[in-house]
């Protein structure tokens, strides 16, 4: 019976581990949960049998030091969950650091202008209460944030008065302001608190018109995700047709240029121009195999962009159709749009174009942002973004860091001009925005170009359904982490087992 009760241990283990791990009681947790209770059950009814054949005086001496240990050991354990439970000591060793607040999450909660209440709305037998509860629970100690829960039994006005559609529903009240969030998780609860503060970061005008990427389109191709994104960090988008623009809108804080893929008018161009050099900021997103115009002015400002695609063989995402076409970048500057950004936090792209930086004056300041490895090419070859399967052959393309976003500083007359331009559109689009930290790097990027510096910060995940592709990196450690836990389950139970027959033999 001591193999049974093993393998009840180590099931009963691998459950705990994949539920800390992927952050849900999975098929797999629940399985190890199940043929632990069985094993575990099975082993004590042994046990107990076994036990009611022991007798004398030597047995029981045994059998009260075994029972002392068990019971020592249980109220350690006890005493040491509640010493660091009064302690608030927290140690997390995640990843991406799963159960610690976002910088964004401690930033919306620590700036509320007055006391917020949460409220979070429950039924009977909902197991989601608990981490909803937790998770509200950590996020009032870090701000003027007040908790309390209500029965929806109890409280059936509230159901139309907040839109409360079902149980596990979180609405956060600030002054004569609400929100409502049907699905809370740490990343619609910053939002919702980002919105109830109101802020204002100004008006981002975006072109349109010229094969732009649309920010009202919802599918995969669309950028209605970064339009909504950047509502939520409190600017105002305005769109202009590029085609009839004689000036960019004075009340224009960023220009924004999603992936332009026709020339655009003569006119247009010299707007933008004008508009650059009475100070104006600009976040260009660049398209390889496209040229639309803004290739040329970005190159009158020290940020050239040579025509070919970016091949990086050395951080090839997993399921791109041709090794190195859409690499995964984690090579990133000391600047402020990439605070927060390092090895483990990356960023992808899917087909970008590189970049060239000089400074038009001495006085300029020109920077690289993100880049690829060292093992990356331009490859020139027209065709290159048509190639659905295969490889590409270095040949004679020299292999060097690639940048891949890019910015620059430029004083004119008393004022400061600021351009920040990616060699990728389609990294913002509704499939990719939230893949990585692509969300984080573009938001950030619009925050330093319109000098809202302090705004720059990472934000918490919201867990894409269904699963995105590329899949996030998210949803990748939770695959590893869950299923990853079989082999070594099962090599546990089978070197257990043989130690323990050797061990009897």
């Amino acid at each position: 019976m001591r193999q049974v009760a093993l393998v009840g241990f180590v099931a009963l283990a691998s459950a705990i581990a994949s539920y800390y791990l992927t952050n849900e009681f999975g098929w797999f947790g629940a399985a190890n949960a199940a043929v632990a209770l069985v094993a575990l059950v099975v082993a004590a009814a042994s046990g107990a049998r076994q036990l009611g054949r022991i007798g004398g005086a030597a047995s029981h001496r045994v059998v009260g030091r075994g029972l002392l240990i068990i019971l020592g050991s249980v109220v350690m354990a006890v005493g040491m969950e509640r010493a660091a439970a009064y302690s608030k000591l927290q140690f997390d060793w995640t990843f991406e650091r799963a159960f610690e607040l976002a910088p964004a999450t401690v930033k919306a909660l620590r700036e509320l202008p007055g006391e917020a209440t949460a409220t979070l709305y429950r039924e009977a037998g909902d197991p989601r209460i608990r981490r909803t509860r937790l998770l509200l629970e950590r996020m009032a100690e870090e701000g003027n944030l007040r908790l309390r829960e209500r029965s929806l039994a109890e409280h059936p006005e509230d159901a139309g008065r907040f839109e409360v559609g079902s149980s596990n529903t979180v609405v956060i009240v600030l002054g004569d302001r609400f929100e409502t969030v049907g699905r809370p998780t740490e990343g619609s609860l910053y939002e919702a608190l980002y919105r109830l503060q109101s802020a204002e970061g100004g008006q981002v005008t975006v072109l349109r018109g010229e094969g732009e990427g649309d920010l009202s389109r919802t599918d995969d191709g669309g950028y209605a995700g970064l339009s909504a994104a950047l509502a939520t960090e409190g600017y105002d988008l305005r769109s202009v047709v590029s085609a009839s623009m004689d000036e960019v809108p004075v009340t224009t804080d960023v220009l924004l240029v999603v992936g332009a893929r026709r020339p655009l008018r003569a006119q247009s161009l010299a707007a933008i121009r004008r508009y650059l050099d009475a100070g104006g900021s600009l976040v260009a997103l660049l398209e390889p195999g496209a040229e639309s115009g803004m290739e040329a002015l970005l190159a009158e400002w020290g940020i050239e962009s040579p025509e070919g695609v970016v091949i990086d063989p050395a951080r090839d995402s997993s399921w791109a159709s041709v090794a190195g076409l859409d690499p995964v970048a984690y090579h990133y500057w000391d600047h402020p749009i990439a605070q927060g950004l390092n090895r483990n936090r990356m960023t992808f792209f899917s087909g970008a174009r590189s970049f060239r930086l000089r400074r038009p004056r001495p006085e300029d300041e020109v920077s690289k942002v993100v880049e690829t490895t060292r093992f990356a090419w331009i490859e020139t070859d027209p065709t290159a973004l048509e190639q659905r399967s295969g490889h590409f052959e270095r040949d004679d393309h020299p292999a060097d860091f690639q940048p891949l976003v890019v910015c620059g500083r430029y004083p004119r007359n008393g004022r400061e001009t600021r351009i920040v331009a990616f060699g990728d559109a389609d990294f913002a689009s509704n499939q990719n925005l939230r893949s990585l930290y692509n969300l984080d790097l573009l938001i950030n990027a619009v925050h330093w170009a319109a000098e809202n510096e302090p705004m720059i910060t990472l934000r918490p995940k919201n867990r894409p359904t269904p699963v995105q592709f590329p899949i996030p990196l998210t949803n990748t450690l939770q695959t590893l982490y869950g299923v990853g836990l079989l082999v070594p389950e099962l090599l546990l139970i089978v070197s257990g087992a043989l130690w323990l027959r050797r061990r009897s033999g």
